[in-house]
């Protein structure tokens, strides 16, 4: 602020350099890199975005890509399809079993492959499941606002907290997951298996980082061509401030530039929160009873 500039330039005598903010990163451990040397990731960064609305062409983008890959499902084995194999086999890689905990591009197949619809959640989120199901990839995504710290993709030294999406319960990580994690907790679960409670995407976010990953040695020039394509869409249909960034075993971190909470601890939930929450699901059982 105008205050805080002139404070700081009282107390240095305006000889010394204003103070630099504190911005959050995203970093990719080499060690996951040592075992996954493939991996690519897209980032699309979109700031000041209305995430509030119901936009019926990207909804109706996902009705007609679920059709098709349900069409296209139905009488196939989903683990046999290779961008599915490649992420089971990564799971496996660190100890965790796909078929009990479904990479999330395999649970969006088998979804639409057993005939069910892909449920509307928010403009941003409809339009990455549209793009996961075309290009069959993981998409996922952090709201920053709500981040603390660095976010890293890294794998867990055991006992951190996760609260999982739409949950009040807390779950701890075992020793060697891949997960995203920021000074908060986890932030995602198995790799891409399942989003943390704080920083989902919901109708209040204004500032976005989507996440597209790669394990399958896709040419860098048709990876692109993808993140170029969401980049069209989100213009079109969300609109916002966008910052692509793509990074891999060159280039493993990327400056979100914003900075993010200041605390969090994904290890605690408020009292006022759990009975908001129970509140909200005997709502929902209630309104599903009548």
């Amino acid at each position: 602020t105008l205050f805080n500039t002139f404070a700081v330039k009282i107390l240095f005598e305006y000889n010394e350099p204003r103070i630099k903010l504190k911005y959050m990163y995203f970093k990719i451990d080499e060690k996951i890199f040592a075992q996954y040397p493939s991996l690519k990731i897209g980032v699309i960064v979109v700031r000041g975005i209305n995430n509030s609305r119901r936009i019926s062409s990207i909804e109706s983008l996902l009705r007609g890509i679920s059709a098709q890959r349900g069409k296209e499902f139905t009488s196939k084995d989903i683990s046999e399809n290779h961008m599915v194999d490649i992420w089971n086999r990564a799971y496996g890689m660190f100890g965790i079993h796909p078929k009990k905990y479904l990479p999330s591009i395999a649970a969006l197949l088998k979804r639409v492959a057993n005939g069910k619809q892909i449920p509307h959640i928010n403009p941003i989120v409809d339009l990455y499941n549209y793009f996961s199901l075309k290009y069959l990839l993981p998409i996922g995504g952090e709201d920053l606002d709500w981040l603390c710290g660095d976010l890293q993709l890294t794998f867990t030294k055991g006992g951190e907290a996760f609260r999982p999406l739409g949950s009040i319960e807390i779950e701890k990580a075992g020793e060697g997951e891949v997960a995203y994690m920021d000074n908060g907790g986890i932030t995602c679960r198995y790799w891409n298996y399942r989003e943390c409670e704080r920083t989902k995407f919901t109708n209040k976010t204004v500032n976005a980082a989507i996440i597209v990953e790669d394990l399958s040695n896709m040419h860098m020039d048709q990876f692109g061509a993808i993140i170029r394509e969401m980049e069209d869409g989100i213009i079109k249909y969300i609109g916002g401030q966008i910052e692509p960034y793509l990074l891999n075993q060159e280039n493993p971190e990327i400056d979100f530039r914003v900075e993010g909470r200041k605390n969090a601890d994904d290890s605690r939930i408020p009292a006022q929160e759990k009975v908001y929450f129970m509140e909200m699901e005997q709502l929902k059982k209630t309104e599903d009873i009548s």
